[in-house]
């Protein structure tokens, strides 16, 4: 299958590239920048998804994208508007590539946060089930629980000094290997509109995987744990981030700590 991933150079988009080409695929990674890296074996495209410049040379000859993009901003209309945008460029230049599949991955348990990003991604999947009945593009939509690495972001977002005020926040991660390796089976599977949801193989308190992750990695802080409270306190106890079914990964997040132990601090976005 040759696929194109948009927002291949991130985090998530590097691992699933790196395993769509050992699963044999052919693997295409689209980025503003002509002078970003790739892994070995993978094709580097430039465009913008904000304007749409480049995408209809990115999406030639492709049988699929797989849309892991991202804008997180404090705003929630800055975030909204580029997954607008990018949706709308993307299936527009895969109708004119005439790509049988587009997979846009989310998040697990959206209508439960009232927090502006998550809105920001509500918003992202109504434009991609319109987008896909404009253009006739098949889709599939793949909401995820929060990476392994959600831990590293977390400490760096709430971090004041030598302390971090962390909540204790329910949730079921899942490493980014399970992640591709999912994702890579719903392209096998074809098109299916909303997908199963992913979690991780079992929960975990937020304040303790950032503790641990502070423990494995040497960072100079002390975490204090605190109550939910606020709006989501209700959410949480309800299990809003964690999925009820779907699929489960098998990789825990003692085992990304381990393997954070032996290659080095974990990127933080």
């Amino acid at each position: 299958m040759r696929i194109l991933i948009a927002g291949g150079t991130g985090t998530a988009g590097r691992v699933l590239a790196v395993r769509a080409r050992e699963a044999g695929h052919l693997v295409r990674v689209l980025s503003r920048s002509a002078g970003s890296r790739t892994p070995p074996g993978v094709e580097l495209a430039v465009g913008d998804l904000t304007t749409g410049a480049g995408l209809d040379e990115a999406a030639a000859g492709v049988d699929a994208v797989v849309d892991v993009s991202n804008r997180d901003s404090a705003r929630e209309s800055v975030s909204t508007a580029f997954f607008r945008a990018a949706t709308e460029h993307l299936f527009a230049a895969e109708q004119r590539a005439g790509v049988g599949h587009h997979l846009a991955v989310s998040i697990v348990g959206l209508e439960g946060v009232p927090m502006g990003y998550y809105r920001a991604k509500l918003a992202h999947e109504a434009a991609t089930v319109a987008a896909a009945g404009r253009t006739g593009v098949g889709h599939t939509i793949a909401r995820i629980t929060q990476f392994h690495d959600f831990a590293p972001l977390i400490l760096r977002w709430l971090r004041l000094g030598p302390l971090a005020v962390v909540p204790r926040l329910h949730l079921q991660p899942v490493h980014l290997r399970d992640v591709a390796d999912h994702l890579l089976g719903l392209l096998d599977a074809g098109p299916s509109g909303r997908s199963v949801d992913l979690g991780g193989p079992q929960q975990e308190e937020l304040a303790d995987m950032v503790r641990r992750y502070v423990a494995v990695t040497g960072v100079g802080v002390r975490v204090l744990p605190v109550p939910v409270v606020g709006p989501l306190r209700r959410f949480d106890a309800a299990g809003a981030l964690r999925p009820a079914d779907g699929a489960r990964g098998s990789l825990t997040f003692d085992d990304w700590l381990r393997e954070l132990a032996t290659s080095g601090p974990a990127p933080s976005s």
